[in-house]
């Protein structure tokens, strides 16, 4: 199996250009424990075949989620995994933001969590208390690492007043379709992109491979990318991806062999004028 690449960031951390996701793992909102034992083996075939970056979050399958991390992780070794989770943009107050990250790191059974995202904006709750909190987690080393997830450009700014830790990632919907229209975040491509590449703050696409729907997908141009070098349209998407500046990606993936093609979609290049071509699909 090929290494997977690497960025670096704020000449500190090196991450893989891929992670594994892990929404639905487990439940959606609430805990859904009817494929524990396939989820568990999903993620440790990921980190056995090389994903060292395991992405999660306290409100996916209501913290089952983390629990299925925690048992996945359990017999590797603690260098041989990155583990980001994230606090819900509805407990951002300063005593919220402390009880969920301990809630965490007791589901994921580890004892630092190394990166925690505060996982949307919230519209009521002061800035400076959310980070004041995130100040007390690292004081008390209980994470190595902050970021963002789904954070506008005004957001980003203020919370250079607060701290200045700097922000690793902004995890944003992102993929070859979807530039500047996510759920939750408009003017993704246009706007918060740069300024978080201006930053030094890397770019996390969250739904890259918009959740392997093939009939979402479905394009001339790419299918004819596709078949020029061999491979699928997933393969070509993720690819695009993560040959732009400082991008990573966390697609889900529930098999060995849904791995490997992600791996390998890492392990060629495509010429110019096609990356040229699938900019402008979105356009």
């Amino acid at each position: 199996m090929n290494k997977i690449p690497e960025i670096t960031i704020h000449n500190s951390l090196s991450l893989p250009v891929i992670g594994l996701g892990t929404w639905e793992m487990g439940g959606r909102q609430s805990p859904d424990k009817q494929h524990d034992s396939k989820w568990i083996d999903a993620i440790e075939t990921a980190i056995g075949m090389g994903i060292r970056h395991i992405d999660t979050a306290a409100i996916y399958g209501g913290g089952h989620t983390e629990t299925l991390v925690g048992e996945a992780i359990r017999n590797f070794n603690r260098n041989d995994y990155f583990i980001t989770t994230k606090v819900s943009g509805e407990h951002l107050q300063f005593a919220d933001v402390i009880r969920s990250v301990k809630s965490s790191k007791n589901r994921l059974k580890v004892e630092q969590i190394d990166m925690l995202l505060l996982h949307w904006p919230s519209p009521t709750v002061p800035l400076e208390q959310t980070i004041s909190a995130i100040t007390k987690l690292f004081d008390d080393g209980l994470i190595r690492y902050f970021g963002l997830s789904n954070f506008p450009v005004k957001t980003i700014r203020e919370i250079g007043f607060y701290t200045d830790a700097p922000i690793i990632t902004n995890q944003l919907e992102y993929n070859l379709f979807n530039r500047n229209q996510g759920i939750y975040t408009p003017n993704v491509e246009s706007e918060i992109i740069p300024f978080c590449l201006k930053n030094g703050i890397s770019i996390t696409a969250w739904r890259p491979l918009l959740k392997g729907d093939t009939t979402t997908v479905a394009h001339p141009l790419l299918d004819s990318i596709a078949a020029k070098y061999g491979k699928t349209v997933f393969q070509i998407m993720l690819n695009w991806l993560i040959h732009k500046p400082m991008m990573m990606a966390i697609p889900r993936m529930g098999s060995a062999d849904h791995i490997k093609q992600n791996i390998e979609a890492l392990h060629f290049n495509m010429e110019e004028e096609d990356i040229l071509l699938l900019d402008g699909i979105a356009k």
